[in-house]
Formats: C-alpha cells, sequence, structure tokens
C-alpha cells in the first residue's frame, strides 16, 4: 500500500510541477476516427480516448507496442516470456477477446480464438495507435465490449533508417521511402531472448526462446475522379520459439477505400479489405494449423447537419472462414446495419448509436449506446453514457471436437452480452496540462465456458467489472509527459473469485524533458498490482522503471537508446513464466 501511495504522490508531484513552468499551447486538436467512424477532435469526444503518436513512439523507445498499451489507464497486458511471447491484452477487465482490434480498419483477429497475435506487430511500421475504453459495438459490431484499438500503419516521407542492437542479442533494422502520394516500409527483427518459462513453469525448458520478424507495410491516396482512393497493404512473417515448441506465423491484409467529394449534405466512402492469418506451431504433443481467412466490406455517409451535427448511416459485412487442420473447418457471414448522431447544442454534448447485426450462426443482436456531456464552464466537462455489446463465439467454441470427446464445441451457442455505464469529468488545468476522471461498470453476461456435460461449451457465466481511471496529459514546449492511475474489481458473479491476470490497481508515469537542438531525455515508471493466475495463484506486485533518450547530431542522424527494466527487478508477468530483466539497447536513426 504504501508503494502505491508513494507511487501516485510521485507523479502527481512531478506533473502539475512541471505543468505550473510549461509554456502556453492550445488544447490538443488531434483529429481521431475509432471512436465514431468519422473525424472528431480527440478533447471533444464523448468516448474515452487516447492516441499514441509517432512522436510518442520516437520518444519512448519502446521495442514493442504492448510496452506502449501497458502505459495506458485500463488496459492490461500480459506476456507469456520475452518478445514473441504470446500475449493477452485486457481492457477495463473484459476478457482479452472482448476488445476489437484493427490495423488500417481491417479486422485482425484469429477466428479460432478471437484472439490477435501483438508480438507481431513492428512498430518501425505504425504511425498511431487510437485507444477507446468501452463498448463500440453499436458503432462497429462484435468484439468491442471492453473497447477498440486501431492501429495506423506508418507512410513514411523521404528516407528512413534505423538500426539498433541490445541485450539478448536483440538485433533490428528497417526502411523506408515515401512521397506524398505512396509510402513503403521494411522492418526487421531477431532476438536470441531467453527462457521463456522457469522451474515453475509447466513445459519448462532452459534454453533460449527467441524471435524472427520481417514486416512490411506500404499505403497511398490519389485522386481518382470525384474522390480520393486511400489503399494499404501489409505483410507480417515471424517464427517464434517458446518452451519446448515453436511457431511460424504469417498473416497479411490489402484494404482499398474511397472517399467521395461531398455531394449536397452529404459525403459517402466505402471500403473493401481482405485479411488471411495462418499459424502452424509444433510441440512436444505434436503439431497444429490454423488458418483464418477474412473478407469485409463497408459503406458509410456522413451527413453534417449545421456547424456543430452529424448524421451517419453505414452498413458492414464480412465473411471468415477458420481452419484447423485435422480438427474443423468452417465459415460465416456477418451483416450489420447501423446509424449515429454526434453534435452540439450550446454547452450540451450528446452521441447516440443504434446498430442490428445478423450473424449465420446465431441470429440476429441489436446494441446501442448514448452519451452526453455538459459544459459548465470553458475548463471542464462532465460526462455519462450507456452502452450495450456482443462478441459473437470464436470458431473453437463452436466447433472443435475436444480431445476424446472431452472440450468440445457447441455450434448452438449464444453470444456474450454486455451493458456498460460510465460517468466521468475532463479539466483543462492549464493551456497544455488535461486531467481526466472515469468511473465505470460493465455486466457480461452468457459468458461461454468449457463446464457443460464432458466440459463441452455452453453459456452460464457472468462476470462484474466495475472500476475507474484517472489520467493526464501534459503537452508542453520543452515537456511531454502522461500519467494514469488505474483501479478495477473484475469479478466472477457466479463463483464471487476474481477474474484471472486482472490486477485491482495499476499506476504508470512517463515524462520526457525536450533540450534545443532535438535531444531528450525521459522516464517511465509503471507499477502494477497484486493479480491472480491460472490456479488461483497470486502473483505479487512489481514497479519497473524505464530510460530513454536520444542526441541529434545533425538534422539527419540521431542516437537513440533505452534502459528496460534500470532496476532489474525480477517479477513473473504470468505464473510460472519469465520477463526481461536489465536490458538496453541503442541505435541510430537516419532521416533525409
Amino acid at each position: 500500500m504504501q508503494a502505491r501511495i508513494f507511487t501516485g504522490l510521485v507523479m502527481a508531484g512531478t506533473l502539475l510541477s512541471v505543468s505550473s513552468v510549461a509554456a502556453d499551447m492550445a488544447v490538443d486538436d488531434t483529429i481521431i476516427v475509432t471512436a465514431g467512424r468519422t473525424g472528431q477532435v480527440l478533447d471533444q469526444a464523448l468516448a474515452r480516448t487516447s492516441v499514441i503518436t509517432r512522436d510518442d513512439i520516437e520518444l519512448a523507445q519502446a521495442p514493442d507496442l504492448l510496452e506502449l498499451l501497458r502505459q495506458q489507464a485500463g488496459v492490461d497486458v500480459v506476456r507469456t516470456g520475452g518478445p514473441g511471447g504470446q500475449t493477452s491484452l485486457f481492457m477495463r477487465g473484459s476478457n482479452s477477446n472482448h476488445v476489437l482490434v484493427l490495423i488500417d480498419g481491417v479486422r485482425v483477429a484469429a477466428a479460432g480464438t478471437g484472439g490477435f497475435a501483438w508480438e507481431l506487430i513492428d512498430l518501425a511500421l505504425v504511425e498511431r495507435v487510437e485507444i477507446v475504453r468501452g463498448p463500440r459495438a453499436a458503432r462497429w459490431g462484435s468484439d468491442a465490449i471492453g473497447g477498440v484499438i486501431q492501429i495506423f500503419t506508418r507512410q513514411p516521407q523521404g528516407v528512413r533508417l534505423r538500426a539498433g542492437y541490445g541485450r539478448y542479442r536483440d538485433r533490428a533494422l528497417s526502411a523506408g521511402i515515401g512521397g506524398q502520394q505512396a509510402g513503403l516500409m521494411l522492418a526487421g527483427r531477431r532476438v536470441g531472448g531467453f527462457s521463456a518459462q522457469n522451474e515453475r513453469g509447466f513445459a519448462f525448458d532452459p534454453d533460449d526462446d527467441g524471435l524472427e520478424l520481417l514486416s512490411a507495410a506500404a499505403g497511398g491516396a490519389s485522386r481518382l475522379g470525384p474522390g480520393v482512393l486511400d489503399w494499404s497493404a501489409r505483410l507480417a512473417d515471424g517464427e517464434i520459439e517458446f518452451d519446448q515448441g515453436v511457431s511460424d506465423v504469417t498473416n497479411y491484409a490489402l484494404r482499398l477505400e474511397y472517399q467521395m467529394d461531398a455531394v449536397g449534405a452529404w459525403r459517402w466512402s466505402g471500403s473493401t479489405a481482405l485479411y488471411r492469418d495462418r499459424l502452424d506451431t509444433l510441440t512436444a504433443f505434436g503439431r497444429s494449423e490454423n488458418n483464418t481467412r477474412r473478407l469485409q466490406a463497408g459503406l458509410i455517409g456522413e451527413n453534417r447537419i449545421g456547424e456543430h451535427a452529424a448524421w451517419l448511416l453505414g452498413v458492414d459485412a464480412w465473411q471468415e472462414s477458420g481452419v484447423a487442420r485435422g480438427s474443423w473447418s468452417d465459415s460465416r457471414y456477418n451483416l450489420g446495419a447501423w446509424t449515429g448522431l454526434d453534435g452540439r447544442v450550446n454547452d450540451f454534448d450528446y452521441e447516440l448509436s443504434l446498430r442490428a447485426d445478423r450473424d449465420e450462426l446465431f441470429g440476429n443482436a441489436l446494441t446501442g449506446n448514448l452519451a452526453a456531456g455538459w459544459r459548465p464552464a470553458e475548463d471542464w466537462r462532465v460526462f455519462a453514457s450507456i452502452g450495450r455489446a456482443f462478441r459473437a463465439p470464436n470458431f473453437n467454441q463452436l466447433f472443435s471436437p475436444g480431445f476424446s470427446g472431452l472440450f468440445a464445441g457447441n455450434p448452438g451457442l449464444d453470444p456474450e452480452t454486455s451493458v456498460s455505464l460510465e460517468a466521468g469529468a475532463d479539466w483543462q488545468l492549464a493551456p497544455s496540462a488535461r486531467l481526466s476522471l472515469s468511473l465505470f461498470q460493465t455486466r457480461i453476461d452468457e459468458l461461454i465456458d468449457f463446464a457443460g456435460v464432458d466440459f463441452q461449451a455452453i453459456n452460464i457465466r457472468r462476470a462484474r467489472i466495475q472500476g475507474a481511471e484517472l489520467a493526464y496529459r501534459l503537452r508542453a514546449e520543452n515537456w511531454r509527459g502522461q500519467a494514469q492511475l488505474t483501479w478495477q474489481d473484475a469479478e466472477d458473479r457466479d463463483s464471487g473469485l476474481e477474474l484471472l491476470r486482472r490486477p485491482q490497481q495499476k499506476a504508470g508515469l512517463s515524462l520526457d524533458r525536450l533540450f534545443a537542438g532535438g535531444h531528450w531525455l525521459g522516464v517511465e515508471l509503471l507499477y502494477v498490482g497484486d493479480r491472480i493466475d491460472v490456479g488461483r495463484v497470486e502473483l505479487p506486485s512489481y514497479t519497473l522503471i524505464n530510460l530513454r533518450g536520444g542526441w541529434q547530431f545533425s538534422d539527419q542522424l540521431r542516437l537513440e537508446g533505452r534502459l528496460e527494466n534500470a532496476g532489474d527487478r525480477f517479477y513473473e508477468p504470468a505464473f510460472g513464466f519469465n520477463a526481461a530483466g536489465r536490458a538496453l539497447f541503442v541505435a541510430l536513426n537516419y532521416r533525409r
């Protein structure tokens, strides 16, 4: 408890003192698109949203996206081992497959598990990340119970080269080239690694478990007739080692979007995309192969009603198929239609959404969102919202034959459903500093569990999650900072037990000092509280300190570095699994 209080006081005192001497800057006018599926100013959105920009990525010098996401309020990350280790992400205490993950608008969850392989994202290819907390099913459909995370790939301007080396034989190389109409990024990373598990692990093997990953992303936009054609493509191919096994992974996506010029009061955009994923795993128990194929399309119309309101209409469709070699093979489609109204009347903001989905396998789902905000003064706002969401059963839960008749799927499963309430407030403490508070509660019903006859998948479980998030953001002339405190209580309502791997308390701080000439120094603190893991084992809390910085030799060349886990703290991210010790990584970055 003393450590938690100390961490909170350090964060509050450091950032508030910095803000008191910060230079005046305008309110953050970053445009986001994930929360409402249309352009919105970040600080005006009623959905609790945060953005990781390319500048944030370069200041942090993080080895992967997970190190950035774990600093966000309400986001818990659990990785089983080092780079490449299987990763679960929990948003606001919901399950790891209750977060919709998009890359350039493309759904990227595996059809079999409903999860996403976070370990296959190379930060060299990422331009920005938008994190939306709370239910978004009324705009996006299935999976968005805990929230939505959308990753936008990078389209570089000019020439970019970066090479780095660090502990655990961590070697990274990336290159990019681009102009006004198109860009291409290539990246490769090879890590010797360390043993994913320790002596407490169920498959402990003391050898090093490494990662090899090759990635590419390309995109562009050009004028075509009465509109603009926007396109993107992405490829990831890797080999991931873990104790007593290895996985070969390949996935790629292609996307086209056409945005028409406004015709009267309406502006229309249409998109289509395909996604492919293959996971081939070899262990001591044999070999498995899982494949996902998904084709999606959508149409959105936006009508600007006056200066401060927008009416949206949209339709979505996707068809996906999944194959587990020697086990099951099936497909399904989903059709969705939705409408939304966003706007402002004097000091009041509002958002309304309604969506109907038709799933080939389980039938119909109706979801909605209602949110309102009030600005009693220019420097603060209060808001409240309610939302309903759902998650369609994944193919393993539906069709798996199980093992000798045990743990079989169930084609008759209903979707998991949720209702969420949220209330919050935002304070603009200074032109460069903003403080946000959110209180939330989510009830999830029809949770799927392998608890029927012979452990067949059935809908029985219920969960209640409640919590609070306090976030601070600083954007001053010579300072960049953010801090967050998260409290949550995630409970299985049937058993009264805590849900696994979701700590009740979490805190994070990052602060960077910018100097003339392009140099900077920064620090990160991360506190993760006690949590329950598999087998009801209680894992102790831990605090990590990370340091980062850069030195600009010239306009084109920069030396960068990060010291991970500077205190060399030993901790288990999951029971029986190791985490990296103190690790230094340095890189040279060239741009022209």
